[in-house]
């Protein structure tokens, strides 16, 4: 997985670093298909959700 600090390429995965498809779609596929980045993306989720005033809608 790569650093926090590091530059998040939209065209990648930020838990594999696969290449994707497209940014949106793509990911949303990507994690569809790969059920550790669907875990790290769920467990990322989980940490951000309160960190937004309405909550995570995506």
């Amino acid at each position: 997985m790569p650093l926090a600090e590091s530059t998040v390429e939209p065209r990648r995965c930020p838990f594999c670093e696969a290449e994707l498809a497209s940014p949106g779609a793509g990911f949303v596929r990507h994690i569809d298909e790969s059920p550790e980045c669907r875990d790290a993306f769920e467990t990322w989720r989980d940490r951000v959700t309160d960190d937004m005033r309405a909550g995570w809608a995506g």
